[in-house]
């Protein structure tokens, strides 16, 4: 499955422990950024400030607070508004230029990123993922932020980090 229907997203624990790990590093009135929001329930624990969804027209299911917007994350002149965290989970293996989204991501958020990708090979797995990554993959795509914290994910197949800009750690 690669999107999470709007009527169970609370059966996904793995999903959730996500965001309520993200939601945990957003500040009173920041405005957050989630790129590939999916059904959009993540603005459920992100929503500190303004929240802004960003995914393929008619995905962002309206029941949930925030503000969607239409994105084609593989279209190089695509770019979200400038926010103050970016939460960009399980994404860049799906995207044709993974390297390109993390540097757009790095150029419009001012204080942290949290991304998820999963870090043991499963592009044979799914026909969706168009990329496999390693944990040491991730940080670097992201120029001007460091580690801050990560954790793994095993049971997701997957690596969460929290990093934030450069000299903001």
């Amino acid at each position: 499955m690669e999107r999470i229907p709007a009527d169970s997203w609370h059966e996904h624990t793995g999903h959730i422990a996500r965001y309520q790990y993200a939601a945990a590093h957003v500040r009173p009135g920041e405005t957050v950024n989630d790129i590939a929001c999916g059904t959009g329930y993540g603005a459920t624990f992100l929503l500190r400030g303004p929240y802004r969804g960003y995914d393929r027209p008619g995905i962002p299911d309206p029941q949930f607070p925030g503000s969607f917007h239409a994105a084609d994350l593989d279209d190089p002149e695509w770019a979200p508004d400038p926010a103050d965290v970016t939460v960009c989970f399980e994404t860049l293996e799906h995207v044709k230029g993974p390297a390109r989204l993390a540097r757009t991501i790095a150029d419009t958020t001012r204080r942290a990123i949290v991304v998820s990708v999963p870090v043991v090979p499963t592009r044979h797995l799914n026909a969706h993922h168009l990329h496999d990554f390693t944990a040491a993959d991730i940080p670097p795509l992201f120029p001007g932020f460091t580690v801050a914290d990560e954790w793994p994910q095993p049971e997701e197949l997957s690596h969460v980090w929290l990093l934030e800009r450069s000299g903001d750690a």
